[in-house]
């Protein structure tokens, strides 16, 4: 167990447990990673983190089962001292379970993502028994105070199977590489002669919609659009598929500074979601909106799950219905026309917007508000 103290005196104390820690790399790491930094802006703030490997994979089972154990062990022995615990996910219950029986009138909070809720739905084994043990939390719920959301998409979610007092916190920009990129790339052959491109970026996977924009919307762009696609692919069929229709550029996985001019350069960046059934997967929140509009990006997004929580309609970007591959022709082409009319520093209007909305400030008082008591309490 990695434990780390960070802040001043003069701040109340807390403790943040997290499985989900660097080396490993995925969206839940960055979101612990993030929070943490957050709440470091109010809190003296206590680590117990469980780090991944150094390849970036996630820890395995043992050493998980191990993480738990000890941190159960610790809160028995040492729980009365905390008073305000954030937990990362709900697979921490028994660790949060073991504090509340030494400190039943501490504020713990745990936080759900759109996977610890729908996981239970798939089929086989490991989701079946993942559903008997979200049944116990359920039945159990009294151990947190609150439960915080990352999207109003994945507060439905929770509440639809049964947790109860639930609290929507977006989460923050994260402090990346790409959302500090200041070293401008020349990406002009990007777009590999067209003079307008749409631009969508992240992995690429069926729910992104990547693909179904390059079969229904792209067609009804005028012959002088192109798309460019960027991000690392596991499906070799859907890449294959894609770089075969025409008028699409697919670059694979970029770096942080090419990524980021991308942004910049495209006239409409897209995230084109599109419907699945909620069991195989959902858009939790969305990172990659925040990330494009932080960078001044013309963002289009579809009006699905944890999008809506991630894009200010008609100032951060612009929702979409989803799988209307009619409205998204028009909402593309307008955003073109709208171009023409702007004036030269609306894309800093747009990525100031979303730096101010989506800061550590505004997440980190909004878990103050849950954690600490009113005043005159």
């Amino acid at each position: 167990m990695n434990t780390a103290t960070k802040g001043a005196a003069d701040k109340p104390r807390l403790l943040f447990v997290s499985r989900k820690w660097p080396p490993a790399i995925g969206g839940m790491e960055t979101y612990a990673v993030e929070l943490a930094a957050s709440l470091d802006t109010c809190f003296d703030v206590e680590r117990w983190v469980l780090p991944g490997r150094d390849d970036g994979r996630p820890p395995g089972m043992l050493a998980y089962a191990a993480f738990v154990a000890k941190a159960m062990v610790r809160c028995l022995f040492a729980g009365r001292k905390h008073e305000r615990v954030v937990f990362v996910d709900p697979v921490l219950f028994p660790v949060a379970f073991a504090h509340w029986l030494v400190a039943p009138s501490a504020r713990r909070v745990v936080v759900v993502h759109g996977l610890d809720v729908i996981y239970q739905q798939r089929r086989g084994l490991l989701p079946r028994l993942y559903g008997l043990y979200f049944a116990t939390l359920r039945r159990c719920q009294f151990v947190f105070s609150r439960v915080v959301a990352v999207s109003s998409s994945t507060a439905g979610l929770a509440r639809a199977a049964g947790l109860r007092e639930v609290d929507v916190i977006n989460p923050s920009l994260p402090d990346s590489a790409l959302t500090r990129a200041r070293d401008p790339r020349d990406v002009s052959s990007a777009r590999a002669g067209f003079a307008r491109t749409v631009l969508c970026f992240g992995r690429l996977v069926p729910r992104k919609g990547a693909l179904w924009f390059a079969q229904h919307v792209l067609p009804r762009l005028p012959a002088d659009v192109g798309l460019v696609v960027a991000g690392p692919s596991t499906q070799p069929e859907q890449r294959a598929l894609l770089e075969s229709l025409p008028r699409v550029r697919y670059l694979g996985a970029v770096d942080a500074d090419t990524l980021a001019s991308l942004v910049r350069d495209a006239d409409v960046v897209a995230m084109p979601n599109i419907p699945t059934p909620e069991a195989i997967d959902v858009e939790g929140f969305g990172l990659v909106a925040i990330e494009a509009s932080s960078l001044g990006g013309r963002l289009l997004a579809s009006r699905l799950q944890g999008l809506v929580d991630a894009v200010v309609d008609g100032v951060t970007g612009t929702l979409v219905e989803p799988g209307d591959a009619q409205a998204w022709a028009d909402a593309v082409l307008a955003s073109f026309a709208a171009q023409r009319e702007e004036s030269p520093d609306h894309r800093d209007a747009i990525a100031t917007a979303t730096r101010r909305k989506y800061s550590r400030t505004v997440q980190a008082g909004a878990f103050a508000g849950l954690l600490l008591p009113p005043h005159g309490e």
